[in-house]
This record gives structure tokens, C-alpha cells and sequence, in this order.
């Protein structure tokens, strides 16, 4: 069972609980997530400019910890408004890569051409950020 820790600081953060969760209930409706949920090693760090909240999520080894953000420099630094990281959970993932041909995927699309999304450590990163977006999509 994938072990999912939300430290103290973090469990204030609605943000923080609705990714935890996000992902828990994911992991547990579909077996198939927990293969990429295992194989992640890396830090991630969410910023919603909008309100101004930063959550961390680190895996590794089976393990996710959620916190209120880094002191180290993440893998992924994904900086969006709340309502288009939101949107990243509708993302859906065709021939292992995120699919931009339906109306959800070209919204994020836009965003990222419009940098209304910024995705740091994209090219470097990028089995990363499929792998995250598969745990993410509730489709």
C-alpha cells in the first residue's frame, strides 16, 4: 500500500489535503497508477500564485510526503493559478504522453503557450511530469 504523509505544516493547506487526497483515492480506484506512484523519485513543487500557496509533494520509493514547500530546488516547479492546476487533474494520457486534442487538454495547451503555466524542469523532467499527470487525472 502506497504510504501518503501530509506533515503538520502542510495540513492546514486545502490545496495540500486535495492533492493527498487526489491521489490516494486514485492510487486506490486504479491499480495500474501505483506502478508510476512506485517508480517516481523526484520533488515536485506546486504554486498557486493566485493565492499564494506553495505545497511540496516528494516521492520516493513508494512514498509521497506532502509539505508546505522546499528549501531545496525541486525537479518540477509547476506555477499556474489554482484554477488551471485544477484543471491538470482533467488531463487524460494516450500512448504515454498528455493528450492536448480534447477540450481540457488544449485549455492547458493555451495555458502553457500563454505561460498562464509555467512548468519548470519540463524537458529535463519529462517522464516526470507524465508520470505525475497520470497519478493527477482523475479521467
Amino acid at each position: 500500500m502506497p504510504e501518503i504523509t501530509v506533515l503538520k505544516e502542510a495540513s492546514e493547506i486545502g490545496l495540500a489535503v486535495m492533492l493527498s487526497d487526489l491521489i490516494r483515492q486514485n492510487l486506490d480506484q486504479d491499480p495500474e497508477k501505483r506502478k508510476h506512484f512506485n517508480s517516481l523519485d523526484a520533488r515536485v513543487l506546486i504554486e498557486a500564485r493566485d493565492i499564494r500557496i506553495t505545497v511540496g509533494l516528494e516521492f520516493k520509493q513508494g512514498r509521497l510526503t506532502v509539505s508546505e514547500g522546499f528549501s531545496v530546488k525541486p525537479d518540477l516547479h509547476i506555477i499556474a493559478g489554482s484554477s488551471t492546476i485544477l484543471d491538470l487533474c482533467l488531463l487524460k494520457i494516450k500512448f504515454g504522453l498528455p493528450y492536448f486534442f480534447d477540450g481540457a487538454g488544449f485549455k492547458v495547451l493555451k495555458k502553457l503557450l500563454a505561460r498562464k503555466l509555467i512548468i519548470k524542469g519540463l524537458f529535463r523532467h519529462f517522464s516526470t511530469l507524465v508520470k505525475l499527470t497520470e497519478l493527477f487525472s482523475v479521467i
